[in-house]
């Protein structure tokens, strides 16, 4: 019997954690592209959820930014 070995990572996983990597990464320059880029990945359920992953990361981050502190506040 033939089959994918038990101990190879299929390739969209490699795909996802190689995305994660970049997004983490990215200059904030070229985020938007690189997101952009991501997103025309032909597994679309994989693209959305690295890209997701991302935004809550960042998400997470703004909130320490100063500009985001004084712009949030009431």
């Amino acid at each position: 019997m033939t089959g994918p070995r038990l101990d190879e990572e299929p390739a969209g996983h490699r795909r996802f954690a190689r995305y994660l990597q970049h997004l983490e990464t990215v200059a904030a320059e070229d985020e938007s592209d690189l997101v952009a880029a991501v997103l025309r990945d032909e597994d679309a359920t994989m693209a959305d959820s690295a890209v997701g992953r991302h935004l809550d990361r960042r998400a997470a981050d703004l909130l320490t930014e100063p500009e985001f502190v004084s712009w949030a506040e009431p």
